[in-house]
């Protein structure tokens, strides 16, 4: 009898060790995020930061910088932060001007847009293995660019939100007070 492995862990076999280190950093960003924390501006800017870029360098490295490609991104983008600007900041953070930090309640949300992300650039980046003319297909190239852009506008507008808190809070200090 001849010893077959499996064609998924064949594949999986193939993944190289430090997709697996990025999957457990962002499990533990995920973990750390789901919990209250109080934060400084700039490390709440860093993290939509760094997926905006990481977004935009997966559809680059993908489908390359293609006009197509680039506007699906920044509709997506543009699509989650209009979304989000809607929805406005998360219930119970705000801007501590004592401290001068913004309180950021405990949230699943930044988990789970991260997850996503990952596992559609490696979806993407496994299909583009097994099926290297995908990536001249414009409807694959245009959704991916799309939900990479509209992922990474979640984790930026949610932030903006927060940001914004800040100068509410100095515009009205009565309701920021009233708030507590």
């Amino acid at each position: 009898m001849q010893n077959q492995t499996s064609p998924l862990l064949a594949i999986l076999g193939h993944i190289p060790l430090w997709v697996w280190a990025i999957l457990a950093l962002l499990l533990a960003l995920g973990f750390k995020q789901s919990r209250d924390q109080f934060l400084p501006r700039a490390r709440l800017a860093l993290l939509p930061m760094i997926w905006l870029a990481y977004g935009a360098w997966g559809v680059h490295s993908a489908f390359g910088a293609s006009t197509l490609t680039m506007t699906a991104w920044a509709f997506g983008l543009l699509f989650s932060l209009k979304l989000f600007r809607e929805i406005g900041a998360p219930a119970g953070s705000r801007f501590d001007s004592e401290r001068q930090q913004f309180f950021v309640p405990g949230s699943w949300l930044p988990m789970a847009v991260m997850l996503t992300l990952f596992c559609a650039k490696f979806a993407l980046g496994m299909s583009l293995a097994l099926q290297p003319a995908l990536a001249a297909n414009s409807a694959v190239a245009m959704g991916f660019s799309a939900l990479f852009g509209a992922l990474a506008g979640c984790l930026l507008g949610r932030a903006r939100n927060i940001l914004c808190l800040q100068r509410m809070a100095a515009s009205s200090p009565a309701l920021t007070a009233a708030a507590l």
